[in-house]
C-alpha cells in the first residue's frame, strides 16, 4: 500500500491535548478514500453502520461500538446512513494506553455519557482541568472496556470464505452449517471448529450479528419489522425481536423510534 500525507484539516488542528474532538454530520453513501491520521482517532457513529476498510481486512461496526484507529494506519470508509460523526484525536503518550491495532470499543453506559456531555457542550480543544480530567477518565474507561478486533470478523479460510460471502450477500439464507459443509466438501464438526478458532463464535452467532447489521440498516430506511423478519429468514416477527432486543437491549420498533427523535 502506498504512503499517504496527512490531510490540510489534520495540519490546520491543533495537537489533542490530550483529546482533540471534530463534530460532522454525514450524508447516507458516504465514502472516504484511503487516509492516515497524525494521531490515534477515536470515531464514533450516532446510529447504524461504520465501515472501515484497513489494509489486511474490513472493519465493521455498530454504532454501540467505539472504533479506535492508531496514529499512521492507512484506512478508507463507507457510511451507509445519514448520521451524526464524531472523530477524537488522541495524544501519542495517551494512546500508548490503547491497543496498538485497530479495533471496537463497546460503549459503556459510562464511555457513553462522558462523550455525550462532550458532544452537548461542542467541545473541541479541552478549555479547562475538567475537560482534561474527564479526557482522562474517558481513556481509562475505554481501556477497562475491553476491545475486539471486529464486529463481524472475516476469514480467507477456503472452507469459510464461501459460506461467509454467501451470506453476506443474503442474510436471510437458512441453509444449514451441515449443507453448508456438504457444499464445500467438509464436515458440520469441521466448519464449526472453524467458526470458533477462526471467527472466535459459532456459525449462528456470525449469522446472527450479519443479519443484525442488514436489520439496522433497513429500519433506517423504514422498512417494517415484518417485513424484515421475513427477509432475514426469521419464521415469525417476534424471533427477529428476541434476536435484535438480545444483541441491542432495545426492541426494533424502540430504536426506530429512537432515529426518527435522533437519539439513537
Amino acid at each position: 500500500m502506498p504512503p499517504y500525507l496527512y490531510s490540510p484539516t489534520d495540519c490546520s488542528l491543533p495537537p489533542p491535548a490530550p483529546l482533540y474532538f471534530r463534530h460532522e454530520q454525514f450524508l447516507a453513501n458516504t465514502d472516504f478514500e484511503w487516509h492516515v491520521h497524525p494521531w490515534g482517532q477515536i470515531n464514533r457513529i450516532s446510529l447504524g453502520i461504520l465501515e472501515l476498510q484497513l489494509p489486511d481486512r474490513t472493519l465493521a461496526a455498530p454504532a454501540e461500538y467505539l472504533v479506535w484507529i492508531p496514529a499512521d494506519v492507512a484506512h478508507a470508509a463507507h457510511i451507509r446512513q445519514a448520521l451524526d460523526y464524531v472523530s477524537v484525536y488522541v495524544a501519542p503518550a495517551v494512546a500508548a494506553q490503547l491497543p496498538p491495532q485497530p479495533c471496537l470499543i463497546p460503549q459503556t453506559p459510562l464511555l457513553r455519557a462522558l462523550l455525550d456531555d462532550f458532544c452537548q457542550r461542542g467541545v473541541t480543544a479541552m478549555v479547562d482541568e475538567w475537560d482534561t480530567l474527564q479526557a482522562q477518565l474517558l481513556v481509562q474507561r475505554m481501556v477497562q472496556a475491553g476491545s475486539q478486533g471486529d464486529y463481524l470478523p472475516d476469514s480467507h479460510d477456503r472452507l469459510l470464505r464461501p459460506v461467509l460471502q454467501a451470506l453476506r450477500a443474503q442474510p436471510g439464507d437458512n441453509t444449514t452449517l451441515a449443507s453448508w459443509a456438504a457444499r464445500v466438501h467438509s464436515t458440520e464438526r469441521t466448519l464449526a471448529r472453524r467458526f470458533q478458532r477462526l471467527l472466535g463464535m459459532s456459525f449462528a452467532a456470525w449469522r446472527n450479528r450479519v443479519r443484525l447489521l442488514q436489520a439496522l440498516a433497513w429500519l433506517k430506511a423504514g422498512r417494517t419489522v415484518a417485513d424484515i423478519a421475513a427477509e432475514l429468514g426469521y419464521a415469525t416477527p417476534s424471533a427477529f425481536i428476541a434476536m435484535f432486543s438480545r444483541h441491542t437491549g432495545m426492541t426494533p420498533e424502540r430504536y426506530r423510534r429512537q432515529l426518527l427523535a435522533g437519539r439513537a
